[in-house]
């Protein structure tokens, strides 16, 4: 039995909620992360798209609230901003035309979720800037996803071949969970017009979905680096803020990235929480390796990128791969 349908069109209508609510500025980001964009085939973490409002303004005390537990989270006198975000993932098995159980490879799942996050600069002295931020995430795994729906809709549409073993799906079920994350931001001339940009970032995330601790660094190379902090990720990943400042000239970076994640909990690869359900062998321990190109122009931030993910699970074939483009938008 499907969960009802209201909270996925709670979901989807959360962001334009928000954006109605209020009339002072916010940027709206668009993140959509697929395989056909590094052409490594249709298999494992096979989509992404997240939909996401940003804006300076006092978060809610619910969520201030929370945020005040934690010990180590620090409020900014420099910017304080909120986040209200929607987002789709669809996961697959390497072998998509076996109609039966694949024991060794991961399960099929879909996952809908919302997010709200509060996000940080608390502090900088020179050419160092430092922050934090802190999330909140519900969402539904299961049928009710609707994972299923987009994965076999988007290959009619490209006149690809169906999946065939979606009737092996994680169960429905409701999950949650918290996360935090802390970036450092040390941006250096690297000549004439260039900056040299190093952001090393640490963080966790708990819940029925992912638990996990990450540490990485981030490395860009271009022009007025100071304007963001790198591009925004569908988590897990890099802790990329949607933040980005206006400038009356254009500019531009390279960026490369490495992360890794000692992974306790992945409800994708461990199965459904309360109930029996396909699971597989987890690796405890991943890596990511990003890199990609931002050009930024006018109230516009556009980036593209291509990420490497060490192997999730015991018997997965192959490393993760796929593309990723953010188009981020400043409304005045």
């Amino acid at each position: 039995m499907r969960l009802p349908a209201f909270p996925v069109w709670l979901c989807l209508l959360l962001p334009a909620t928000a954006l109605a609510a209020e009339s002072s500025p916010a940027i709206i980001s668009v993140q959509l992360e697929n395989d056909l964009f590094a052409a490594s085939g249709d298999r494992y973490y096979t989509h992404g798209f997240e939909l996401s409002i940003l804006r300076e303004e006092e978060p809610p005390a619910w969520l201030d609230g929370l945020a005040a537990w934690l010990p180590f989270y620090q409020r900014g006198e420099q910017l304080n901003l909120v986040s209200y975000t929607v987002g789709h993932k669809i996961f697959t098995p390497d072998d998509l035309q076996a109609t039966a159980l694949i024991p060794a490879d991961r399960p099929y799942a879909g996952y809908l979720y919302a997010n709200m996050a509060i996000l940080s600069q608390y502090g900088s002295s020179g050419v160092v800037s430092y922050g934090n931020t802190f999330d909140v995430t519900v969402g539904l795994v299961g049928p009710s996803a609707l994972g299923e729906a987009v994965h076999i809709g988007s290959h009619k549409l490209f006149d690809s071949e169906n999946a065939q073993g979606w009737d092996n799906q994680l169960h429905d079920e409701l999950v949650f969970g918290v996360s935090y994350s802390r970036i450092w931001s040390l941006v250096l001339p690297a000549g004439e017009t260039l900056e040299l940009g190093v952001a090393p970032n640490i963080g966790f995330s708990l819940g029925t979905a992912y638990t996990y601790g990450a540490g990485g660094m981030m490395f860009r190379l271009g022009t007025h680096l100071r304007r963001d902090l790198a591009p925004p990720n569908i988590p897990p990943g890099f802790p990329g803020v949607g933040y980005f400042r206006a400038y009356a000239q254009p500019s531009w970076y390279f960026f490369l990235g490495f992360e890794s994640r000692v992974v306790a909990r992945d409800i994708f690869l461990d199965g459904n929480t309360y109930r029996d359900s396909h699971s597989v062998d987890k690796e405890h321990l991943v890596g990511d390796m990003q890199f990609g190109f931002v050009y930024l122009f006018d109230d516009m931030r556009i980036s593209y990128s291509n990420m490497l993910r060490t192997k999730e699970f015991d018997t997965q074939q192959v490393n993760t791969h796929y593309g990723a483009i953010n188009i981020s938008l400043l409304l005045h």
